[in-house]
């Protein structure tokens, strides 16, 4: 959709989470960073015989390089002792003995001295000639590992000649682990990277390198980005490939690239579904299809079947697409088949999908809680929604984690898409938050409603500017569809968590257009000195202003008396008052109405 790609003008990716930092991360990921493999071989070596290993018992068989840094708690080391602070026995790898480890410091006895500006290799210390040991390209590199990400990136490289490595698998498929989620790998995880595609038709020898350095150079000179929870690899082996191994590179569903999980009567549109799927293996595979099963039988469908030649990729989607045609739940079955019968069908598996018709909720998240999103300066959160009927919203659905304070103070807002910038449409009142607000559904309701047309696209979000607000998140999501704006730098950035963060077309929310009084424009805001304040007062002609700091403190009270109903308009000198945030209050008959102001 059109308005979708502007948003490539925002730069930026931000990874949230509770701890005291932001984590920019790159999503260069490498399609051939696959999970765990065991093949078929296409030669006469039996499927998953090994060509070449390495246990780490002989350490001379591999180069260290620790970048200057000396020391068993920076860089890389070989022994059979766990030397780092974060795990207390490190890696239970199926061969035992020796193992390779890789530490930066310790961030918990001593904070801030991790090495910084350094990149760890580990190389092996010959060339690995896997055609005079009797192999082919269709080979399988496979290494057991342990560890955990954080803000580091961990890399494995090959150089034909010693000096240039090439990146072919990464950490970057992994999940960050941190205080808002996240797991650490399993122990220990198999990670395989197929090295058909690398070597090509006729191997030449190669090094093999592990590499480890900070995932955000960008930010450097932070203690933090150089934090490491330890790497350790054990058991590297290069092993011969399968006859017929499809393999899932990744997959999607959604709208116009957007996943919905509920989706209003009034915003049903088609939903694809496509998977990139790789040919691992050394037979050309025919008839390969994406299969699509919702609510058992109720609706199938698949791909124009198609043919992968070895060692290439092909994305393919349902030849129509399925678009739901009543309020309810859909749950939908993926398969991939072909003709061959695969030797490892785990790795080709696809996952399900289940969405929901709605009356009115229009939600990005999944609904499974895990993790959340927050920023110590304040901030604003929220997802980007496609619109394909005109219509009007009045709310904005969140949903706060437990970490929220009482007491803080929430606000909602609409944004539009214009020449890649986000336009401000309508928002909320301030909400000053009660126990019976957090970790619960809570519809914000718009000052205005808003009309949302056909063909575009909005943004909606919850914001506040302090740091006792969390918002849940529920799901991943792609680049460039879910957003984050951090008040300390005043800059988008996107998120790749998806925030409970829903539009709610509900008619019957109540909105202030039925309120007796109505806060408009304060101005200028922020401000050194005076203020004008303007509202609308519909009942009674009498009304009371009243300014109270970020902490419900009252600074100023006083009470007026017009002459009839209708505008108003008062000016108020905010010149003694301490720099920080307050909000002004109108009062008349039964009813008030909240705006924020900044006095600088």
């Amino acid at each position: 959709m059109k308005k979708l790609l502007l948003l490539t003008s925002f730069s930026g990716l931000l990874f949230f989470v509770n701890a005291q930092k932001s984590q920019i991360q790159y999503t260069n990921k490498d399609l051939l960073n696959f999970p765990h493999e065991s093949h078929v071989n296409s030669s006469s070596k039996a499927l998953g015989q090994v060509i070449w290993s390495d246990n780490f018992d002989d350490t001379s068989t591999w180069v260290i390089d620790n970048d200057g840094q000396s020391g068993l708690e920076f860089g890389w080391n070989i022994n059979s002792t766990n030397e780092g602070w974060w795990s207390g026995n490190g890696i239970s790898s199926t061969s035992g003995g020796g193992n390779a480890e890789l530490v930066n410091g310790n961030p918990t006895l001593n904070p801030g001295t991790q090495a910084q500006n350094v990149t760890y290799t580990l190389t092996t210390d010959s060339m690995i000639d896997i055609a005079a040991l009797g192999g082919s390209n269709m080979c399988v590199l496979e290494f057991e590992q342990y560890g955990a990400r954080f803000n580091d990136l961990q890399e494995v490289q090959i150089s034909y000649d010693g000096t240039t490595f090439t990146t072919i698998g990464d950490n970057l498929d992994q999940s960050v682990l941190s205080s808002s989620g996240g797991s650490a790998y399993p122990n220990p995880m198999t990670k395989s990277i197929n090295l058909g595609p690398v070597l090509g038709a006729t191997p030449q020898p190669f090094y093999l390198r592990f590499s480890w350095t900070t995932n955000y150079p960008s930010q450097a000179t932070n203690a933090n980005v150089w934090i490491t929870y330890g790497w350790y690899i054990d058991d590297v082996k290069i092993t011969t490939a399968s006859d017929n191994d499809l393999i899932v590179v990744n997959e999607t569903w959604g709208t116009n690239g957007l996943q919905y999980h509920q989706i209003p009567t009034t915003q049903v549109a088609p939903i694809d579904f496509a998977a990139s799927i790789f040919n691992g293996g050394s037979n050309t595979q025919t008839n390969v299809s994406l299969n699509v099963d919702i609510n058992s039988g109720a609706y199938t469908g698949s791909n124009v079947p198609v043919t992968i030649n070895s060692l290439d990729t092909a994305t393919i989607s349902m030849a129509s697409p399925f678009t739901p045609s009543a309020i309810g739940n859909y749950a939908a079955t993926v398969t991939l088949t072909a003709d061959s019968t695969d030797d490892d069908p785990s790795n080709n598996s696809l996952n399900n999908v289940s969405f929901e018709v709605t009356n009115y909720i229009y939600a990005r998240d999944n609904g499974q809680v895990q993790g959340s999103t927050n920023r110590p300066n304040g901030f604003q959160v929220g997802n980007l929604f496609e619109i394909f009927q005109d219509q009007l919203l009045k709310g904005i659905d969140v949903r706060l984690d437990g970490s929220t304070m009482v007491g803080t103070e929430v606000y909602a807002r609409i944004y539009s898409i214009d020449n890649g910038n986000f336009t401000f449409l309508a928002e909320s009142d301030p909400l000053i938050l009660t126990s019976g607000d957090i970790s619960t559904n809570l519809t914000m309701e718009l000052n205005t409603p808003v009309t949302l047309t056909t063909g575009e696209a909005y943004l909606a979000v919850v914001g506040t500017f302090s740091s006792d607000m969390s918002v849940a998140n529920a799901g991943t999501t792609d680049e460039q569809t879910s957003f984050l704006f951090r008040e300390d730098d005043q800059t988008w950035y996107y998120t790749l968590n998806v925030p409970y963060v829903r539009l709610n077309f509900d008619p019957t929310i109540s909105i202030e257009e039925n309120n007796t009084v109505s806060l408009g424009a304060i101005y200028p805001n922020p401000t050194n000195n005076e203020v004008n304040i303007e509202f609308s007062i519909n009942e009674s002609p009498q009304a009371q202003i009243i300014i109270t700091d970020l902490y419900g403190k009252e600074v100023y009270s006083k009470a007026y008396q017009y002459s009839s109903i209708g505008a108003q308009k008062e000016t108020i000198d905010f010149s003694s008052l301490k720099s920080g945030s307050y909000f002004i209050t109108i009062e008349s008959g039964k009813s008030s109405s909240v705006k924020r102001l900044i006095k600088l």
